[in-house]
């Protein structure tokens, strides 16, 4: 993580003194949490952070741009040093965009391990219309992910992070073909960081959700998120899946967790362009990640639009769906299979 501070472990959230220490943080620091983490947790960071500076908190509810610009103006207008997010992907996504708009380091403490948000340069907030967007930033300049904390979480969470990790098959597959068309340029790092991060946790020795396992998901997901950096882009993680994802949050009734979204989508990317997907719905089914779109509600109606569109959800990226036959009865044949497969 280059001059970055990553710690993952059991019982790390006991360092965060250490860690601001080591970062050679003082003075003012905001500490960030929703009220359900800090109940939580509050009483194990808030001494480690009192005894390092003068601590600051804000308790949040909610995600949206003009609430972290909210955040970071008061970061700029009470001259904060530092700030320290704890929670999930909202309450970090809030922390590090106003860490990035008001130039201060940013420690993040993730609760869940849901997608690889927690370490990437990117953070997605809600727009006044309460529809997501993907803004970019920097990374977090220190990480603290207390695995023992993190297997506490729901397991469905866990789940949404294994589904996030596993897209990167798909999203390699349209790099790949992006370049072969002249549409996108490769970066060799960053790709094969990419697929390092997808081989570690496709080929891990475990077969259930145990400690050992989330430090494998957890190194899997910090490496995507490094290598977004590496990149500049979210290409080296997000490529067709990921657009039918976005397509989902803008017209699917029922929002799923973006994990089981991208997951799904790789599937049925994969079942679209005839290529071989056993491979992936084998580690899926391994750790009952279920992506049945019955299951997750998604209409065969709402399926079939998504597809269609989802090559409208970001004009520069291109992916196989820019190619793909896209017929409205293919469309509806693929559903009906996947209700069967999956």
């Amino acid at each position: 993580m280059k001059n970055n501070i990553l710690k993952i472990g059991s019982d790390k959230i006991t360092e965060v003194e250490s860690t601001l220490r080591d970062a050679k943080i003082s003075g003012k620091i905001l500490y960030i949490a929703d009220p359900y983490v800090d109940s939580l947790y509050g009483h194990i960071v808030r001494p480690q952070i009192a005894a390092v500076g003068k601590m600051k908190d804000q308790l949040v509810n909610y995600n949206t741009i003009a609430y972290a610009m909210e955040v970071a103006e008061r970061v700029i207008a009470t001259d904060i040093d530092c700030i320290v997010a704890m929670g999930g992907g909202k309450t970090l996504d809030v922390g590090k965009y106003s860490a990035f708009i008001s130039k201060r380091p940013f420690l993040s403490i993730p609760t869940t391990i849901s997608h690889d948000g927690i370490v990437s340069p990117i953070a997605v907030l809600k727009r006044q219309d309460n529809k997501p967007k993907s803004l970019g930033c920097t990374m977090p300049s220190m990480i603290i992910l207390d695995t023992r904390l993190v297997a506490s979480c729901p397991p469905q969470l866990i789940k949404a992070g294994i589904g996030d990790t596993i897209s990167n098959y798909m999203a390699l597959k349209d790099w790949d073909f992006a370049v072969s068309r002249g549409k996108d340029e490769m970066n060799g790092y960053a790709y094969m960081m990419s697929r390092t991060s997808l081989d570690a946790i496709m080929k891990t020795q475990f077969d259930h959700i145990c400690p050992e396992f989330i430090e494998v998901l957890a190194n899997s997901l910090v490496l995507s998120g490094i290598a977004m950096d590496y990149a500049g882009s979210s290409r080296p993680v997000s490529g067709s899946e990921h657009l039918f994802s976005h397509a989902l949050d803008y017209f699917c009734e029922k929002q799923n967790l973006h994990g089981f979204n991208v997951a799904f989508g790789t599937v049925a990317v994969l079942k679209l362009i005839d290529q071989d997907y056993s491979e992936v719905l084998k580690y899926l089914k391994k750790f009952n990640v279920d992506i049945n779109p019955e299951h997750m509600e998604i209409p065969e109606d709402t399926f079939v639009y998504c597809m269609q569109h989802a090559i409208e959800m970001r004009s520069n990226r291109y992916t196989y769906l820019h190619e793909a036959d896209l017929n409205e009865g293919k469309l509806r044949k693929i559903y009906k299979e996947l209700l069967e497969e999956l």
